[in-house]
């Protein structure tokens, strides 16, 4: 399958677009899922959403809710951890409605009733310039965002495709330690019109799942977050696995 990627160490995202054409997100791993262990990790979130709504001055239409979750990670191990590598890989999925119009056609931002994208800060990044990044990111509507330099191995472009979301990253434990605010958030649908929401808001269902493996090296990931869990300030069931 990787011998379809560009030559090089680091081939652009970019590359990854035959994989995908060929295998969507490759083959199920029978050792990784078979594994339980203290050093892996998964969240998972099952929560709904109110993405757009109308202004009550102006009666214009808005994205209305955002989701952010501050993630119980387990902070003081993955800091031992230091400058080893690990893994985070983060799933979004939702239903959608499709747009009957033919005008929809080749619009991504208009084929689907709603569009949800999920953001991670970085590792120097406060939490008002987060929701900043957020704000601008949720305004795009018929443009792709400008690919993000964040480690993610597929990147925006290829990800916020369709109603399944999935990428990953591979960075230093120490830094993911301070990547703990994960966001979902919408960007425009074609039901954020005024016509769609003069009745009642639509909500919609969404799944959010996300991974952390330290596969080789020898840690205990579980210990601190079944502690943590319980302060965790997301909203909606949080289970760890």
């Amino acid at each position: 399958m990787r011998s379809h990627l560009p030559a090089g160490a680091k081939p652009p995202k970019s590359g990854y677009a035959p994989l995908f054409q060929r295998y969507g997100y490759g083959v199920p791993n029978l050792d990784r899922a078979r594994r339980s262990a203290s050093n892996a990790m998964t969240l998972i979130v099952e929560d709904t959403i109110t993405p757009y709504g109308l202004l009550e001055k102006t009666g214009n239409d808005v994205h209305h809710e955002m989701k952010l979750f501050a993630l119980p990670w387990p902070v003081e191990e993955l800091r031992k951890l230091g400058n080893s590598e690990v893994t985070l890989r983060v799933t979004l999925s939702t239903f959608i409605a499709p747009n009957p119009s033919e005008a929809s056609q080749g619009n991504r931002y208009r084929y689907a009733s709603h569009n949800l994208r999920f953001k991670l800060n970085r590792a120097d990044e406060s939490e008002p310039q987060f929701l900043a990044r957020i704000s601008k990111a949720a305004e795009q509507i018929d443009e792709p965002e400008s690919e993000e330099q964040d480690g993610w191995e597929f990147g925006s472009n290829r990800r916020d495709v369709g109603s399944l979301h999935i990428d990953q990253l591979t960075c230093k434990a120490s830094d993911l330690a301070r990547r703990n605010l994960l966001a979902v958030h919408p960007v425009a649908g074609w039901w954020k019109a005024k016509s769609r929401l003069q009745g009642e808001l639509p909500t919609v269902r969404y799944s959010l799942i996300v991974e952390i493996d330290a596969e080789k090296l020898e840690c205990d990931l579980h210990a601190e977050v079944s502690t943590a869990i319980e302060a965790a300030t997301a909203v909606g069931n949080v289970v760890v696995v």
